[in-house]
């Protein structure tokens, strides 16, 4: 057993010698919690790939690197932003994937998720399809029986321009 305890006792003076850093503990022990900022929590040893979702990045996993951090994150349910605050998703910008919705103009409706060939009929183009992108768009499109005209305007078949 004495064995033991002067061979670990040379290894701590090997090590602290291999650093050059007598003053730098071989043990590192967590730091104390900190007070964190609006909808932050502390967290203890987290992924520094997973600790927190992101307007860009609004899911965790499902990688995540072996490293230990500690310190404030997004509460669960907030989303961090370019300005490095925890905001709510329809907060996130547009882009980001926020709803940035404004208010739709007469005869049009918001819509969630369309395929952008597909959005909606124009004028010029009355029937929909039947090739449509997989991309999925949001925003405000003409209502049903509303064609989109030059003025960008939605309004009824019969005040499309003649062929």
């Amino acid at each position: 057993m004495k064995a033991f305890f002067v061979l670990l006792a040379i290894e701590i003076a090997l090590c602290t010698a291999q650093t050059g850093d007598a003053e730098r503990p071989l043990i590192k022990f967590p730091p104390d919690p900190q007070p964190c900022g609006t909808n932050e929590v502390w967290k203890q040893c987290v992924s520094g790939s997973c600790a927190e979702t992101t307007c860009k990045k609004r899911t965790i996993g499902p990688a995540c690197t072996a490293d230990c951090n500690y310190g404030c994150y997004c509460a669960e349910g907030f989303y961090r932003n370019d300005e490095r605050n925890c905001v709510t998703l329809d907060q996130c910008p547009p882009e980001q994937g926020g709803s940035g919705r404004r208010p739709c103009g007469a005869n049009e409706e918001w819509k969630e998720c369309v395929s952008s060939s597909c959005a909606e009929a124009t004028c010029e183009h009355r029937t929909i399809g039947p090739e449509c992108t997989l991309d999925c768009q949001r925003g405000c499109y003409c209502s049903s029986g509303f064609f989109r005209n030059a003025q960008r305007e939605c309004v009824r078949e019969d005040q499309c321009p003649t062929a």
